[in-house]
């Protein structure tokens, strides 16, 4: 899955539940096991608003971040 500025826009309408499994799949994807004991959070404004602020470079640099922390 390749995640840039259109895909974050195609998700940011999904439901909550749904944008939270999708993101959670993506981190899981990347090698990541950052998000696997969390729950969903009640408010997911924040992480909509941060999602949608977020710039191709945003994406990259995150992409970059979650392959240094997975694969242990």
């Amino acid at each position: 899955m390749k995640i840039d500025e259109r895909t974050i826009n195609m998700i940011l309408k999904f439901n909550d539940d749904r944008l939270w499994q999708t993101i959670q799949y993506a981190v899981a994807k990347s090698g990541s096991d950052v998000l696997k004991d969390m729950k969903r959070p009640a408010d997911m404004s924040k992480i909509r608003s941060t999602l949608s602020s977020l710039t191709n470079e945003d994406i990259a640099r995150v992409t970059e971040i979650l392959k240094g922390k997975g694969g242990r």
